[in-house]
Protein backbone atom coordinates (compact mmCIF):
# COMPACT_ATOMS: atom_id res chain seq x y z
CA UNK A 1 0.00 0.00 0.00
CA UNK A 2 1.12 3.48 -0.73
CA UNK A 3 2.14 5.99 1.89
CA UNK A 4 2.80 8.90 -0.26
CA UNK A 5 0.30 9.39 -3.33
CA UNK A 6 2.07 12.71 -4.39
CA UNK A 7 4.13 11.33 -7.73
CA UNK A 8 0.73 9.34 -8.61
CA UNK A 9 -1.16 12.96 -8.28
CA UNK A 10 1.52 14.66 -10.08
CA UNK A 11 1.02 12.29 -13.13
CA UNK A 12 -2.69 12.37 -12.66
CA UNK A 13 -2.86 15.84 -13.12
CA UNK A 14 -0.07 16.01 -16.12
CA UNK A 15 -2.88 14.12 -18.13
CA UNK A 16 -5.27 16.09 -16.99
CA UNK A 17 -3.58 19.19 -18.32
CA UNK A 18 -2.81 16.91 -21.66
CA UNK A 19 -6.70 16.40 -21.73
CA UNK A 20 -7.39 20.57 -21.63
CA UNK A 21 -4.50 20.84 -23.88
CA UNK A 22 -6.51 18.20 -26.69
CA UNK A 23 -9.58 20.10 -26.29
CA UNK A 24 -8.37 23.25 -26.73
CA UNK A 25 -5.98 23.09 -29.56
CA UNK A 26 -5.83 19.71 -30.22
CA UNK A 27 -2.47 18.67 -29.45
CA UNK A 28 -1.89 15.01 -28.34
CA UNK A 29 0.67 14.14 -25.68
CA UNK A 30 2.70 10.86 -24.67
CA UNK A 31 4.19 9.49 -21.63
CA UNK A 32 6.43 6.21 -20.81
CA UNK A 33 4.92 5.30 -18.13
CA UNK A 34 8.34 3.27 -16.98
CA UNK A 35 9.69 6.05 -17.67
CA UNK A 36 7.76 8.41 -15.14
CA UNK A 37 10.29 7.47 -12.17
CA UNK A 38 7.58 6.32 -10.51
CA UNK A 39 8.02 3.06 -8.27
CA UNK A 40 6.10 -0.09 -9.89
CA UNK A 41 3.42 0.30 -6.91
CA UNK A 42 2.84 3.75 -8.04
CA UNK A 43 2.72 2.81 -12.24
CA UNK A 44 0.00 0.26 -10.61
CA UNK A 45 -1.81 2.80 -8.95
CA UNK A 46 -1.50 5.14 -12.03
CA UNK A 47 -2.79 2.64 -14.13
CA UNK A 48 -5.55 0.92 -12.10
CA UNK A 49 -6.78 4.49 -11.29
CA UNK A 50 -7.24 5.05 -15.00
CA UNK A 51 -9.28 1.93 -15.12
CA UNK A 52 -10.43 0.68 -18.38
CA UNK A 53 -13.30 1.69 -21.28
CA UNK A 54 -14.96 0.02 -23.55
CA UNK A 55 -13.05 0.28 -26.84
CA UNK A 56 -9.54 -1.54 -27.32
CA UNK A 57 -7.33 -1.53 -30.35
CA UNK A 58 -5.25 -4.51 -31.57
CA UNK A 59 -2.15 -3.70 -34.17
CA UNK A 60 -0.79 -7.19 -34.50
CA UNK A 61 0.90 -6.82 -38.13
CA UNK A 62 4.05 -6.42 -36.78
CA UNK A 63 7.06 -8.31 -34.50
CA UNK A 64 6.00 -5.98 -31.89
CA UNK A 65 2.14 -6.24 -31.26
CA UNK A 66 0.67 -3.72 -29.37
CA UNK A 67 -2.61 -3.42 -27.56
CA UNK A 68 -4.21 0.19 -26.80
CA UNK A 69 -7.07 0.53 -24.45
CA UNK A 70 -8.71 3.68 -24.08
CA UNK A 71 -9.48 4.25 -19.96
CA UNK A 72 -12.52 4.91 -18.17
CA UNK A 73 -11.11 8.63 -19.39
CA UNK A 74 -12.07 9.26 -22.49
CA UNK A 75 -9.03 10.73 -24.36
CA UNK A 76 -6.61 8.82 -21.98
CA UNK A 77 -5.21 5.63 -23.58
CA UNK A 78 -2.61 2.61 -22.32
CA UNK A 79 -0.54 0.84 -24.87
CA UNK A 80 0.74 -2.32 -23.88
CA UNK A 81 3.74 -3.06 -26.22
CA UNK A 82 4.96 -6.69 -26.90
CA UNK A 83 7.78 -8.51 -27.95
CA UNK A 84 7.86 -11.74 -30.33
CA UNK A 85 7.55 -13.57 -27.04
CA UNK A 86 4.06 -12.03 -25.88
CA UNK A 87 6.24 -10.26 -23.24
CA UNK A 88 4.84 -6.75 -22.36
CA UNK A 89 8.07 -4.83 -22.80
CA UNK A 90 6.24 -1.30 -22.66
CA UNK A 91 3.56 1.15 -21.56
CA UNK A 92 2.46 4.33 -22.99
CA UNK A 93 -0.17 6.43 -21.76
CA UNK A 94 -1.51 8.59 -24.35
CA UNK A 95 -3.50 11.62 -24.68
CA UNK A 96 -5.33 11.81 -27.78
CA UNK A 97 -8.62 11.19 -29.77
CA UNK A 98 -7.11 7.95 -30.74
CA UNK A 99 -3.82 6.57 -30.90
CA UNK A 100 -1.58 7.99 -33.62
CA UNK A 101 -0.06 4.79 -34.64
CA UNK A 102 -3.19 2.86 -35.55
CA UNK A 103 -4.51 6.03 -38.33
CA UNK A 104 -4.14 5.22 -41.88
CA UNK A 105 -1.13 6.88 -43.48
CA UNK A 106 -1.43 8.59 -46.60
CA UNK A 107 0.99 5.47 -47.99
CA UNK A 108 -1.96 3.05 -47.44
CA UNK A 109 -4.56 5.54 -47.87
CA UNK A 110 -3.32 5.35 -51.54
CA UNK A 111 -2.98 1.61 -51.77
CA UNK A 112 -6.30 1.54 -50.69
CA UNK A 113 -7.68 3.66 -53.43
CA UNK A 114 -5.47 1.37 -56.28
CA UNK A 115 -6.57 -2.10 -54.84
CA UNK A 116 -10.81 -0.72 -54.33
CA UNK A 117 -9.91 0.35 -58.51
CA UNK A 118 -8.20 -2.49 -59.39
CA UNK A 119 -11.10 -4.39 -57.34
CA UNK A 120 -14.30 -2.51 -58.99
CA UNK A 121 -12.54 -2.30 -62.60
CA UNK A 122 -12.15 -6.18 -62.43
CA UNK A 123 -15.86 -6.60 -60.87
CA UNK A 124 -17.09 -4.88 -64.24
CA UNK A 125 -18.51 -1.92 -61.92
Amino acid sequence: MLENYNNVRAVLNELRQALKQLRETGETYSIYIEKTGLSDEEQVEVLETLGRGHITINFNETDQPVEWYETQFSGIWVGTYKNGRDDSILHTVEVSRYPDVVGAFDEDIMMAEDDLTTWIDAAGL
